[in-house]
């Protein structure tokens, strides 16, 4: 009889102090998009700080993959953690000295990015350990549900205070987001992970990485597949502060609702996805895939912001989907020793496709217009999804 999910009690430990941290991400996001939004007033901006805070995990992931294979990542994840938290307590300072501006925001954002992308490296590596591989699919749903919980429930706390405290005390609280983490990491116990080939070269360690994925067939449609969700489904979701105030003119409050729109249908997608065994999670990949392209099209046609919202619930139900099926399928399927290689790799293409598709997606609607963009780049995901699931064979 394999173990419940509910017997993964270092796993669960974990996540008492994640659940704050994750919080912290979403309320952070939110407040940094609107405050550059008030500055400037532009969706290339927009779409500039959504690749700030994650194009260093395309071109710095794969390092810190190689590096996370080689380190207690414990203690990894917990200086990784304090970084995040002090960088919080900075960009709060100076939004309290009223010290920031357009140039600063984008500064914040890469720094913000690259420490995430350290963070995630090490998280995709370690979470592994804490649980058995039998409840792997389980524990990445119960993942997706945390944090899309916190999607859900961050964006409207961001709004509230940004509305009615300042953005200051927003990130003030996101800092503080940061301690129950920093506390239960400082406490967990992990297995000691012994590497097999004690020499360590960066460049070697992450040539044998891609060299192993691409002998992967699944290994590397599903990333490939990730990719196209990530710039494509998730794309739309970076320039939402423009959409919010020039679509349905609704401020700060309109887009605390299309986050946790958002967020509840990331929430939902991570319910059903956790009662689905691995060939179930291959063909609700299947389908979410092309249906992200069909959403986007029909965003065109939503005029008022309730039906806004329920686009945007089942866009984001769709890139999560994704997200955690092709995670899903690649923990339980690669090699202990190149887990954090590989699994880096997926972080990289997960969050800077995110980075790419908002930069895109920011340019284009500012440049040709809100429908012709979604009319053309909606159709362009349905057209490559439709060919590269086809050849997802498990």
């Amino acid at each position: 009889m394999h173990p419940s999910i509910w017997s993964e009690k270092r796993y669960f430990t974990y996540l008492s102090g994640s659940i704050f941290s994750t919080q912290g991400i979403w309320i952070q996001r939110m407040t940094l998009g609107w405050m550059l939004w008030q500055e400037s007033h532009s969706e290339s901006l927009l779409g500039a700080l959504a690749f700030l805070l994650f194009v260093p995990s395309i071109l710095l992931g794969p390092l810190f993959g190689a590096l996370v294979d080689r380190v207690d990542r414990r203690k990894a994840a917990l200086t990784t953690s304090l970084v995040l938290a002090l960088v919080s307590l900075s960009l709060a300072l100076l939004t309290h000295q009223e010290l920031m501006n357009e140039a600063s925001l984008l500064f914040f954002a890469l720094i913000i990015g690259i420490a995430n992308s350290a963070y995630q490296s090490i998280r995709l590596s370690f979470v592994p350990e804490l649980v058995s591989k039998v409840n792997m699919p389980k524990a990445v749903a119960i993942n997706a549900i945390i944090y899309n919980s916190s999607r859900f429930i961050g964006p409207m706390i961001a709004g509230y205070l940004i509305k009615y405290q300042g953005d200051a005390v927003s990130l003030y609280l996101v800092a503080a987001c940061y301690l129950p983490l920093i506390f239960v990491l400082n406490k967990l116990a992990l297995n000691t992970y012994q590497v097999k080939n004690k020499t360590f070269t960066f460049l070697a360690d992450i040539k044998a990485g891609f060299k192993y994925t691409l002998k992967s067939d699944l290994i590397s449609t599903l990333l490939i597949v990730i990719s196209i969700s990530a710039i494509f489904g998730r794309g739309l979701l970076e320039i939402l502060p423009a959409a919010a105030d020039i679509l349905y003119q609704g401020g700060v409050e309109a887009l605390a609702w299309l986050n946790s729109a958002a967020g509840a249908g990331a929430i939902g997608a991570g319910l059903v996805l956790s009662r689905l065994a691995s060939k179930q999670l291959l063909t609700a990949l299947k389908v979410a895939i092309v249906s992200s392209g069909l959403l986007i099209i029909c965003f065109n046609f939503m005029a008022s912001l309730e039906l806004g919202l329920l686009l945007i619930a089942l866009l984001s139900f769709s890139a999560t989907v994704c997200g955690v099926s092709t995670q899903s399928l690649i923990q339980v399927t690669v090699a202990s020793e190149f887990r954090g290689r590989v699994m880096s790799l997926w972080g990289a293409i997960n969050l800077g496709g995110g980075a790419i598709g908002g930069l895109i997606f920011g340019v284009t609607t500012e440049f040709i217009g809100y429908q012709p963009a979604f009319l053309l780049l909606g159709a362009i995901c349905v057209i490559i999804s439709f060919i590269k699931v086809r050849k997802i064979r498990l």
